[in-house]
């Protein structure tokens, strides 16, 4: 008999250990590195640029332009699928120049998809334009019988106002919208779409008049609406802008800044809903090389969407749970340089110092005069190891500029070293620095500005926000 209990025990404690490892297993989280090289699970770069993801079971479709020709004509919409977000694999060109007579030489740019569970067809929209131009401002409109296509295309047509960067959006209620920016991108639109998703049905309220907005996205967490939008300065970086509504109809809320005035060097895509046993909301941004498209990086970033309030920080690493439905960024310590005693080598009135480091980013430092180098420093209060530091560095709407600068430490505040030199810098808006060192001071060298659009330096050194992170 104790032969028999011993061995029901050993079955019993068998069992569940099993369940343990297939749960987590299923829940295993993944870790994704922003803005550098991403591939295929067969080692091509993806190219899914402007795209956007349909969740069909458990599987992910990431949709997007195809950019390895490094030319803003059209080429493919590409599809990869994922069970875990980070692992994909590439599935097909939905779409290409052969799909149509009117794709043969044109634009197709953001591409979306959602499903239609009468029609039982998976709908992608597009924005579309002639190869030479951006005057005809249509939509695009394509249907298959399965996520990974292919796509039959259904031709292109312009929407009251036209259309420019544009996405489409599916309600809870199975009611499909297109949201568009139109007359050149002054005003952003609301449309209602047919039953099967392929035509529009009526126009609805504005959301934007005489905003100039464009890369509109949106998603839905409890009773609010929420899109976010990026300014209008070409390939150029900008402030990302939200509104929230309870109506998607209206009235939207005035446009309020979400995260840095470089939207962390990237331009909105898409929103997606991480759905699991809980719900977390992902931005997928695109971090634009015009110089070579297809080597664009993307950017994804937790969203924290709460009743009217949206928010948006810059992680060098995210962690994505796909089955329990999280994300959540990955420091490289804590936040060490929040509110610390910062000083420099000059501030003008209004602009002090410690505004660089206060944890808003649309407050900033600005120094007297054009004068270069110029110096920024923050207190740790104690000798820390540094590892991360990230700059919201100054920016001019159209007539944009890169710092070089140095990084340089001290545990006195007398005798500095430098610990990373980045004179070489071209990025602007926004750099996110990896390093190791003990410190209590951390300064920031400006040496000088380049300005892309006006090779003459007129900048005067200027900061929104330093975030030193370590332990």
């Amino acid at each position: 008999m104790k032969k028999v209990l011993r061995l029901i025990s050993f079955i019993i404690m068998l069992a569940l250990t099993l369940s343990v490892c297939i749960i987590s297993t299923g829940a295993a989280a993944v870790t994704i590195s922003n803005g550098t090289a991403w591939t295929d699970t067969t080692g091509g770069s993806i190219q899914a640029h402007g795209g956007g993801i349909l969740k069909v079971g458990t599987t992910y479709y990431w949709y997007g332009e195809d950019k390895i020709h490094n030319s803003a004509l059209f080429k493919h919409v590409c599809c990869y699928s994922s069970t875990d977000l980070k692992n994909w694999t590439w599935k097909s060109y939905v779409l290409n120049t052969t799909s149509a007579a009117e794709l043969n030489s044109c634009k197709i740019e953001r591409p979306k998809v959602i499903y239609n569970s009468t029609t039982k067809k998976y709908v992608m929209w597009m924005h579309y334009e002639n190869a030479s131009d951006y005057t005809l401002s249509r939509v695009a409109v394509a249907t298959a019988s399965s996520p990974a296509g292919p796509f039959t295309y259904l031709g292109s047509f312009q929407p009251n106002g036209g259309s420019h960067d544009m996405t489409v959006f599916q309600d809870t209620d199975g009611s499909a919208y297109l949201i568009t920016t139109s007359n050149s991108n002054t005003n952003t639109r609301l449309f209602k779409l047919s039953s099967d998703y392929t035509t529009i049905a009526s126009e609805m309220n504005m959301i934007y008049s005489g905003q100039n907005r464009e890369a509109p996205a949106l998603a839905k967490k409890g009773s609010y609406y929420y899109i976010l939008t990026s300014g209008c300065s070409g390939w150029y970086t900008n402030q990302q802008m939200y509104s929230y509504a309870t109506s998607l109809n209206g009235p939207w809320s005035a446009p309020a800044p979400i995260g840095n005035t470089s939207g962390f060097n990237s331009q909105t895509a898409f929103i997606l809903p991480i759905q699991g046993t809980t719900t977390s909301y992902m931005y997928m941004g695109d971090r634009w090389n015009s110089s070579a498209l297809g080597s664009s990086r993307y950017v994804w970033l937790p969203l924290i969407l709460n009743g009217t309030s949206a928010s948006l920080e810059y992680y060098d690493n995210i962690s994505i749970d796909a089955s329990a439905g999280t994300i959540s960024g990955v420091t490289n310590g804590s936040l060490l340089s929040q509110g610390k005693t910062a000083s420099a080598q000059t501030s003008v009135s209004g602009n002090a110092a410690g505004n660089a480091n206060d944890g808003n980013y649309q407050t900033k430092w600005a120094a007297t005069g054009v004068t270069w180098p110029h110096w920024w420093m923050v207190d740790l209060g104690q000798n820390r190891t540094v590892k991360n530091v990230q700059i919201s560095w100054f920016m001019y709407k159209g007539s944009e500029g890169y710092y070089r600068y140095k990084i340089e430490t001290s545990t006195d505040g007398k005798s500095f070293t430098t610990a990373l030199d980045r004179t070489g810098n071209t990025t602007y808006g926004f750099t996110s620095d990896s390093l190791s060192v003990t410190a209590r001071y951390v300064r920031i060298n400006m040496v000088d500005a380049v300005l892309w659009n006006n090779p003459s330096n007129w900048y005067t050194p200027q900061l929104f926000e330093v975030k030193v992170y370590g332990s």
